[in-house]
Formats: C-alpha cells, sequence, structure tokens
C-alpha cells in the first residue's frame, strides 16, 4: 500500500512534464493559408467534403445588415480543392460566370451556377453539402430558393443540370445521404407552416424534375414539422433514418427517425442542449450555440460545430469556437475540439495568424463535414478566412459513453474499472456532481498520456465509458479523473 502511494505521488509529480504517446486527441491536418492564393479570400461559411483532401468551401460575406436581413450578403462565391494541403490544392471555381484562377480577397463577388441557358446566382447561400460523387449541393436564397447543385471534376467546379425550387422560405441547412435524397431546412420555423424540413428525391431517382428545363418543380417525398425557432444545421446517417437539427435559438439539437418514404417523428428519449454556462471564455461576445452538424457512422457519433454566430467575431473575440462530438445514440458529448484554445496553443494568441498552415486563427466555427473514410473533420473560421482540416491519432471506438442515471450523486467519484485485468476492454465509471469541464485520461507507468476518454463539459450524473486498450501494450496503467478541485486516479492492469 505504501509503495502504491509513493507510485500515484511520483506520477502526480510527474503528469504535467512528461511527453505525450498516442493520446486520442484531434490536431490540424492543415489548414488553408488565408494570405495566400491558396486561401479562400474572404469570409468562409461553409465546407462540403467528398473525399481526403478534397472539398469545398462556400464563402459567405458578412450581411450589411443581420438583424434584418441575414440573406442579403456583399458576396458569395465557392472555391474549390483538390489534393489539397495548407498551402495548394485550390483549382479555379466560377465566379461570375466565368472560370477564375485564385485571387485574394475577392469581395463583392458571386459564383453564377449556369447550364446552357439557365442561370442562376449565388444569392444569401450560407450552408453546402456534397456527396462522394462530387456533386455540391447549395442551400440558395435567390428569389425561387433553389437548390444548386453544382460538379466537382478534378479541374474545375462547374454547374449541372441539376437544380430544385424548394418555395417562398429563406432556407439554410441542407445535407444528402448516401442514397441520394436530399434534405433541406428553413432557416425559420413557425407555427404556421408544416414543412421547416423537406426531403426531395435524389437528382438522378426516376421521375424528378431536377434536371428537367423548365421543370425543377418536385413536391417533396417527405417533410417534417419543426417548432418556432432558428435552426442552423442538419445532419443524417447514412441511409437516412436518423435526422438530427440544430435548434440554434433553443440551443439544443433535436433527433427525428423514419425514412423518406415512410416519415419521420421526433425521438423525445433523445436530447442534447449546451448547459446554461456553456459561454465560458467567449469574453462577453454574444451566447454561443449549436450551428452546423456532421455525422461519422463509425462509431456513430453526431460532431457539432458551437460558437457564437457572426457577433463575437465583428467585436474582436475569437476565445471560444469549438467542435462537440456527441455519442448519436445517447445524446451525450463524449469530446471536445476546442478550436479556440487550439489556436493560442499554436499560435500564442486567440487572433493570430496560421502559423504555417496548423490553425485558423480566428475561431468562428459556423459549420462541419465529416470525411467518413479517413475519418477526419473539415471545418472552417468565418473570420479568419480559411478551410481546416481535423483528424484524431488514435481509436475513435475510446469515446463511446453512457449515461448510467440523471440522479444528482452526493459527491464525485471515480470507480475501480471492470473487469480488472483485462483483455482488452474494460468499464469506467464515474460520478459528477455538478456541471463542469471533465476530463478522464490514461497514463502508463512512464507518466505519459495514452488516451483521452472525456475532455468536454458534462451535466450531474453517473457515467460509465469503455475503453478498447487493443492498441496498448501489456502493463500497467493509471486513469485519473479531473473535474473542478476533485482529481482521483486509479490503477488498471491490461493482461494480453
Amino acid at each position: 500500500m505504501k509503495q502504491m502511494l509513493i507510485t500515484l505521488t511520483i506520477l502526480a509529480l510527474l503528469l504535467p512534464l512528461m511527453g505525450f504517446a498516442q493520446t486520442n486527441e484531434w490536431m490540424t491536418q492543415y489548414v488553408t493559408l488565408d494570405d495566400a492564393s491558396n486561401g479562400t479570400g474572404y469570409r468562409t461559411a461553409s465546407v462540403a467534403v467528398m473525399s481526403a483532401n478534397r472539398f469545398v468551401a462556400l464563402v459567405t460575406g458578412t450581411p450589411t445588415d443581420p438583424q434584418s436581413n441575414l440573406f442579403d450578403v456583399p458576396s458569395n462565391y465557392l472555391v474549390a480543392y483538390w489534393d489539397a494541403d495548407s498551402a495548394t490544392g485550390r483549382i479555379p471555381s466560377p465566379i461570375n460566370g466565368q472560370q477564375t484562377q485564385p485571387m485574394y480577397n475577392i469581395q463583392g463577388q458571386y459564383t453564377n451556377w449556369t447550364y446552357i441557358l439557365d442561370q442562376v446566382n449565388l444569392q444569401g447561400a450560407w450552408q453546402i453539402c456534397a456527396d462522394d460523387s462530387g456533386y455540391i449541393y447549395v442551400a440558395n436564397n435567390d428569389p425561387d430558393h433553389n437548390i444548386l447543385v453544382f460538379k466537382l471534376t478534378d479541374t474545375e467546379l462547374v454547374g449541372t443540370a441539376y437544380r430544385m425550387i424548394t418555395g417562398t422560405e429563406n432556407i439554410y441547412a441542407i445535407e444528402v445521404d448516401e442514397n441520394g435524397y436530399v434534405y433541406v431546412v428553413d432557416y425559420e420555423g413557425s407555427d404556421t407552416k408544416t414543412d421547416e424540413v423537406k426531403v426531395y428525391a435524389g437528382i438522378h431517382a426516376p421521375g424528378t424534375t431536377w434536371g428537367v428545363f423548365g421543370g425543377h418543380n418536385d413536391s417533396p417525398v417527405a417533410t417534417i414539422d419543426l417548432p418556432a425557432g432558428i435552426y442552423q444545421g442538419i445532419t443524417v446517417n447514412d441511409d437516412g433514418t436518423e435526422i438530427y437539427i440544430s435548434a440554434s435559438s433553443q440551443r439544443s439539437i433535436l433527433k427525428y427517425v423514419g425514412s423518406p418514404t415512410s416519415g419521420y417523428t421526433q425521438d423525445t428519449n433523445w436530447n442534447f442542449t449546451l448547459a446554461a454556462d456553456d459561454t465560458v471564455g467567449n469574453g462577453g461576445h454574444g451566447t454561443p450555440t449549436v450551428l452546423g452538424l456532421a455525422y461519422l457512422n463509425d462509431p456513430q457519433f453526431v460532431c457539432a460545430a458551437v460558437d457564437t454566430f457572426l457577433g463575437r467575431g465583428l467585436a474582436g473575440g475569437y476565445s471560444y469556437g469549438r467542435i462537440y462530438i456527441i455519442d448519436a445514440n445517447a445524446g451525450v458529448a463524449v469530446d471536445t475540439i476546442d478550436i479556440a484554445e487550439w489556436n493560442l496553443a499554436v499560435t500564442g494568441a486567440y487572433d493570430s495568424g496560421s502559423n504555417n498552415g496548423r490553425a485558423g486563427g480566428y475561431a468562428s466555427v459556423m459549420d462541419v463535414d465529416a470525411d467518413k473514410n479517413e475519418p477526419a473533420l473539415y471545418t472552417q473560421t468565418y473570420y479568419g478566412w480559411a478551410a481546416e482540416k481535423w483528424i484524431f491519432d488514435g481509436d475513435l471506438h475510446v469515446l463511446g459513453i453512457e449515461r448510467v442515471n440523471n440522479t444528482v450523486p452526493t459527491q464525485y467519484e471515480l470507480k475501480q474499472n471492470y473487469p480488472n485485468p483485462f483483455n482488452p476492454v474494460t468499464t469506467i465509471e464515474f460520478n459528477i456532481r455538478k456541471t463542469g469541464l471533465v476530463r478522464l485520461e490514461v497514463y502508463n507507468v512512464a507518466g505519459q498520456k495514452v488516451a483521452t476518454l472525456v475532455n468536454q463539459q458534462m451535466t450531474p450524473g453517473t457515467y460509465k465509458i469503455q475503453l478498447d486498450a487493443s492498441h496498448l501494450p501489456s502493463g500497467m496503467y493509471f486513469y485519473q479523473l479531473v473535474t473542478g478541485d476533485f482529481r482521483a486516479t486509479k490503477k488498471m492492469i491490461l493482461n494480453k
């Protein structure tokens, strides 16, 4: 027992000084340089990925009066990337109907969707999505509020024959599933409407008018009636049987289940809402909320961009901006990509440059998309004028977490893992008494961090998480829970 206490004491002293092994943490692989010809050129609102390092960014200039008309913007265009890194990969994209070479600070420019004699300008578009065939879908706010479809080839981004009129309402969020169904969400929900979400058959589905000149007017195959509020994100699982929608005015995410052919009902047992005090570090520049969403299918996570929409950047504060990784089944955030803190660590400031393509420098996170094959996440920095690629350096399966119950524990507690010894999976349970930042980490006997299991704001309750240590060698490990003033460490044995 005495030896164990000595070991834990030494470990506690060494932890802040030790280097890191495989840590199961997120980091940028690259950020497009905003002050070079590879940059997006202006304020970047959304990003859509097709495959590794092949994506399209949407530039949307800040409206003159966001409160009265969010969709009257001074510039709106697409920037395409093929085999990108921080300094290369940008290819010409259509601006004012012409293919242009990259240029910096192209305020006042617009992309045209053009097909033969048919033409629609990008107008008030805030979000895009993509399928793995290279088609890009834009939620546009021209008078007919078209869904515009572009195609990314290896040399250019071009208009296609496909567009779809959605009606008279301003649209914001958009997604496409692996069967080609297209989902679009009205920016504003009200009690007078019953179709804030519209689901359309895919562009190649038989009998549709996506590509029919004079058509483009299909009825949705399914609709969803949303409560009154503002909506700025949507994502779906692969086959469209689960839909997640960010209710930004309520700081929450709604889940609906069903299918495009049978319709959808709300899953009222699923709930993700930001904690009331989840504004720490934003410098008083508005209240952060959930915005763009993405879905990872293995394991099943919903990824949510969380930040203050527009206002904070204008006020000059960039100390808040993150992506929450949420268990798609439990509705619990299991990890956090703190982009603002990454910027601080990499550049030494919240409002600095890119540090050779490793940081956006100005956290303003409005959207996120997932490459399900790597896996990797692509996001953007609105006021940093750049796109970012984030990768995970371990095994995403260690992030699965389950809330055992919602009863408020009388004290914090870190329980002994079970089974112990284990090979290679074990379960760790812990109690959280107050809402706050929780970190659960695993260290080897040398004091090197080998896994971060939990790193996010959590509400009171009892939780359990499984660790798959198949990538670790046999031996003794220590797992440590830190939240507020509480800190506890326990020992476990991996015996392969």
